[in-house]
């Protein structure tokens, strides 16, 4: 009974781990002396190749901030769905901006990324035929590391993604972020993890004053 009941609590804490988050900020920084201000329309710009990708990204961020009372707005509602570096110039997506009146941006842009995933082969690895003499048992068991030892993985993904936020006309950075996700189950899990995290940390930095009412008291209302 012992034995049943360290398996059950085992497999507990397994499915635990799991099931936990996957990412963590590693950095965090705030301008120094920054003053919180007010900015009539943020917008929330993914960096990337993939735009749906990015839109996935875009959105999360645009939910959590929006729902916060943040005049925030995904970049795609603005720019082309190809608009990538190396596909429009940041002299049309400033001129996009400008007509658009927005004053702010919070950008979001994989750094790097660390595979050190390594593949383990069984340690049984090898072929003995069945005609050698050895009986059933004998060969069965010959084979069970084979069977019950396969091959594994080492090492981890390990994603780092860093999130800025500008004060458009002056150009200065007031706040950046870094993350980094370890073995992410999906790009949809990424993503929420990453907004969650990202603009917890972004509003506790005090850099922006929300300026329109909350999403949820609109709900109520």
């Amino acid at each position: 009974m012992k034995y049943l009941n360290l398996i059950f609590v085992s497999a507990m804490l397994i499915l635990i781990v799991s099931c936990g988050p996957t990412t963590k900020i590693t950095g965090s920084w705030t301008k120094p002396d920054q003053e919180p201000a007010t900015y009539k329309k943020v917008v929330v710009l993914g960096i990337g190749q993939n735009s749906v990708n990015r839109r996935i990204f875009e959105d999360q961020v645009d939910i959590r901030l929006k729902a916060k009372g943040y005049p925030v707005i995904p970049a795609l509602d603005l720019l082309p769905p190809n608009a990538a570096i190396g596909t429009i110039t940041k002299d049309i997506v400033f001129s996009i901006f400008e007509s658009a009146e927005v004053d702010a941006v919070f950008t979001m842009s994989m750094r790097h990324m660390e595979d050190t995933r390594q593949y383990q082969p069984s340690s049984t690895a090898y072929y003995v035929p069945y005609y050698t003499g050895m009986g059933f048992y004998d060969y069965y068991g010959g084979y069970a590391g084979y069977y019950y030892s396969p091959g594994y993985y080492t090492g981890s993904v390990q994603i780092f993604l860093e999130a800025n936020f500008f004060d458009l006309e002056t150009g200065d950075l007031l706040w950046s972020a870094q993350t980094k996700t370890t073995d992410a189950a999906s790009l949809g899990k990424m993503s929420v993890e990453f907004a969650d995290l990202i603009v917890a940390d972004f509003i506790k930095s005090g850099v922006l004053v929300p300026s329109l009412a909350p999403a949820d008291d609109k709900k109520k209302k």
